[in-house]
């Protein structure tokens, strides 16, 4: 990871003079961003504190503050794609590095809000309002809302995807909340390109008003329809190009050509009467792109000097000092890898990275192999884009899986899903020994022909670690010039602030040291430290008169997809999974006399998932029993009381003794009650 490239001195200008959310925010909204020396000290110092804070934070998702997705370089946020809509909000809040937080209703909570929300004041006519409902403070589930004058424009609806910690989670989407009730203003959803946390949660937003218009390019909505149809939808669609024009409601959209690791990236241009606007989405500067499709830099240029009141632009590597190399420079690290290896080949790639997977495709071609595409989401995106034009297959290059059997190991690449270690993907069930089709032997050649996401460690290392022990040579960037990132590092950001000039620069797409490295970066460039906007997911910024503001703050959520329905998995049922996968359960049984005051049976103990024998247990047995009575003897006779008291005794036993905390199960019954029953009936 590399250092911050910003010096202190521009530090303590953007941490001073950035717009803030909540209380404090909202109420000096209006006052001036300079002050003198004597009055700005105070302020000075609790807003370092607090963005520093937020720049260094970690996206705590068990309360151990581990970072998510921590990585300036992080490339291609998309992952092999899940299906499932079973759904539910998490309790996280958004304060330094804890971010979770209870509310009584169990809803969500953004992961990075703090908990106090501050509403924002009711819409002013004439002004432009954004609202990020995902993206900011986290890598995924991108999505922005404009509001003019009662229309709403949705740029991009994506996903973000578990971790370990979130167990039994496919999804992690946008919470809909805040346009839930207002769904009829939507005028359009844009999508500037076809990556998962870009598009994935598009069918999600489209059960819940299916005739909203998408608009992006060929084969983003290629890429769209394919996953609507997976849940019987058949939406509308608007194909554009660089430098179209849309007039969508009072929204005047023009669309700039931009480079990433997908083709056919755009960005967006908005023009209201209250200002303009532009969301960049993903891109980067590659001048030697393998479609030679290059970033529109004289489209972005002419915008530039009409005036573009506030810059949304792609955070992802503002901390990597320099230039993305080109993707041209990939093929012949590849060519090399290729040509040595003696067996079979097998290359774990996104199933969405249409460039990585042509230059695989032509160095497999070029050493007389052939490829065969692996996993569903690979198949089908390589199938699309090949259809497209976008992916240029020499004839006789690509077989099915089922043809591979015939061919001699070294002459066939494997091109699959899995290439972030995940467990249910093509190269993840290849490791493991568990793929139908394809197993691993000694001397072949695996690939990962990506950067490794962080937060993603375990899993690849693991992944990893199984292919080496059956005797593979495992080829990652670390040893081969084999990725190269599809988001511009700081020397491009550099170029595309003075190129634009906007007023106000509000950095989008990263974590929060990602979306300071980006603030700072534009104030290099001549942005006045308070018109560079920090915000966080569900702020509420406001565009008038040039000038742009945070003025509130909404609710905000992850919204679990788990399963097939939606909206019940929670925080705290997450964190019973996890406690029952890392610290095993404990269940007992007891049978109480409370009449008497007399335990009649019991209490019997039960273990799972723990290492210890029932019989460690007799100790704090006689000590339930103990309690049990005691309390019975002083009047309780409420079986959950009993309950309560003997989870109590049996976990603090078990945390004091063994250093665990099991999800432990009390059940109490009482003879006396069913005797009265008895009697009853």
């Amino acid at each position: 990871m590399t250092e911050h490239m910003a010096t202190e001195e521009p530090t303590s200008s953007i941490t001073t003079a950035t717009h803030r959310r909540g209380s404090k925010a909202a109420s000096r909204r209006n006052e001036p961003a300079q002050q003198s020396d004597e009055s700005a000290q105070p302020a000075r110092s609790e807003e370092h504190e607090t963005k520093a804070s937020r720049s260094g934070s970690t996206r705590s998702r068990n309360g151990r503050g581990e970072s998510r997705r921590s990585g300036s370089n992080r490339s291609d946020s998309n992952r092999s794609d899940s299906n499932g809509s079973h759904s539910g909000r998490s309790n996280s809040p958004r304060s330094g590095g804890q971010r979770r937080s209870s509310r009584s209703n169990g809803a969500a909570r953004a992961p990075q809000q703090d908990e106090r929300l501050i509403a924002p004041p009711k819409y002013r006519k004439g002004s432009m309002r954004i609202t990020p409902l995902g993206g900011l403070g986290e890598i995924g589930r991108n999505m922005n809302v404009i509001e003019y004058n009662g229309h709403l424009l949705l740029i991009d609806c994506g996903v973000l995807f578990p971790e370990e910690e979130q167990p039994g989670v496919d999804l992690i989407l946008p919470d809909f909340d805040y346009i839930k009730n207002r769904l009829n203003d939507v005028d359009a959803l844009v999508l500037t390109h076809g990556h998962e946390d870009h598009i994935g949660g598009v069918p999600f937003l489209l059960k819940l008003r299916p005739d909203i218009p998408l608009i992006g390019s060929k084969l983003t909505l290629a890429f769209v329809k394919a996953k609507c149809e997976e849940h019987h939808q058949n939406p509308t669609m608007v194909e554009v190009n660089g430098r179209d024009k849309l007039k969508v409601g009072p929204f005047n959209l023009e669309f700039v050509a931009v480079t990433h690791s997908i083709p056919d990236a755009l960005a967006v241009h908005v023009r209201t009467a209250a200002g303009t606007l532009i969301d960049t989405g993903d891109l980067k500067l590659d001048q030697l792109p393998l479609d030679h499709r290059i970033t529109d830099l004289v489209e972005f240029g002419k915008l530039g000097e009409q005036g573009v009141d506030l810059l949304m632009m792609d955070s992802t590597n503002a901390e990597v000092p320099g230039f993305v190399k080109p993707e041209t420079s990939i093929g012949p690290e590849l060519e090399r890898v290729f040509a040595e290896a003696t067996r079979k080949i097998i290359v774990a790639s996104f199933s969405s990275h249409v460039h990585r997977v042509q230059q695989v495709v032509d160095a497999a071609h070029k050493i007389g192999r052939k490829v065969v595409f692996v996993g569903r989401s690979m198949v089908r995106n390589m199938a699309i884009a090949s259809d497209l034009g976008y992916l240029h297959i020499p004839e006789g290059t690509v077989i099915d899986l089922k043809q591979a059997h015939d061919v001699q190991d070294n002459k066939i690449v494997y091109m699959c899903t899995g290439s972030q270690g995940e467990p249910m993907a093509a190269l993840g069930r290849i490791a493991e020994g568990t793929h139908r089709d394809i197993t691993v032997n000694e001397f072949d050649t695996v690939v990962l022909a990506s950067s490794l996401i962080p937060g993603n460690e375990h899993g690849v290392y693991k992944v990893i670690n199984r292919l080496v022990q059956k005797g593979a040579r495992v080829v990652n960037k670390d040893s081969a010039a084999i990725h190269v990132s599809g988001h511009a590092d700081e020397g491009e950001l550099l170029y595309l602030y003075n190129i634009i000039k906007p007023k106000c620069a509000m950095p989008i797409h990263g974590e929060n040291r990602h979306l300071v490295a980006n603030g700072l970066i534009a104030v290099k460039t001549g942005v006045n430290p308070s018109n560079v906007v920090l915000a966080e997911d569900g702020d509420v910024v406001d565009l008038y008169h040039g000038q742009a503001a945070v003025v509130g703050s909404v609710p905000c959520g992850y919204v679990y997809v788990d399963g097939d329905s939606v909206g019940e998995l929670t925080d705290d049922e997450l964190e019973k999974r996890r406690i029952l996968g890392t610290e095993g359960f404990v269940s007992i049984f007891a049978v109480v006399d409370t009449d008497n005051s007399d335990v009649v049976s019991g209490p019997k103990i039960y273990l799972n998932a723990m290492a210890e024998d029932a019989s460690e247990f007799a100790q704090v047995r006689r000590q339930i029993i103990q309690q049990l009575e005691d309390a019975m003897m002083q009047g309780t006779k409420d079986t959950y009381k009993l309950q309560q008291l003997m989870r109590r005794t049996i976990g603090s036993w078990v945390a004091r003794q063994l250093h665990r905390k099991p999800m432990v199960v009390p059940v109490v019954a009482d003879i006396a009650q069913d005797v009265e029953s008895s009697d009853k009936r």
